[in-house]
């Protein structure tokens, strides 16, 4: 019995790894207890928060549009309070916004990233990375973290929220040229 059902999920593992196919989760709903999705009207930086100055908002939204028309990443970057499942709530975030070339699944899509930083947390930074940025690993971003946490651990969003943008656009440029 345990070898026929260690057959049964190797041929499960595998049917997924084909070419040109992987095991995905198009999960777009708001995880169970957490604060709904903000729409993404005028700025890749959407403060539901209330703690960042009008000036940061506009730099931010500046390299990320810039990253957008280069045509190397969507990046949003969203203050707000309350979420539980951060993880969950990032990734699909992304997907519900269709981040990273409006849902295309194929070469150079999905190359979306959300910041998520939460002010009434122990842990405030998360962040989820489209599948189309294989090259953007936990190295790269989490050495933007480790530089963004004093401000952020001292509530300085103005500043933590600056050094992500920053430093996210300066590697995904150094990954993926000045422009795809």
């Amino acid at each position: 019995m345990k070898r026929a059902a260690w057959v049964i999920l190797l041929a499960f593992a595998l049917a997924g790894c084909q070419k040109g196919t992987a095991p995905y989760d198009p999960n777009t709903e708001v995880p169970k207890g957490d604060p709904k999705f903000p729409p993404l009207t005028t700025s890749w930086i959407i403060d539901e928060a209330g703690v960042l100055s009008p000036a940061t908002m506009s730099e931010g939204d500046r390299i990320c549009q810039k990253l957008q028309d280069d045509g190397i990443a969507e990046v949003a970057v969203v203050v707000m309070r309350g979420v539980k499942h951060p993880d969950e709530w990032a990734t699909h975030y992304g997907r519900w916004l269709r981040l990273g070339r409006k849902g295309l699944s194929t070469e150079g899509g999905n190359n979306g990233v959300v910041w998520l930083i939460r002010p009434d947390a122990d842990l405030r930074e998360t962040i989820s990375v489209g599948r189309g940025l294989p090259k953007f690993t936990v190295s790269d971003y989490g050495a933007i973290m480790d530089d963004a946490k004093d401000y952020l651990n001292f509530n300085n969003f103005d500043g933590g929220v600056l050094k992500i943008v920053r430093e996210t656009d300066k590697r995904l440029r150094e990954l993926y040229g000045e422009s795809r």
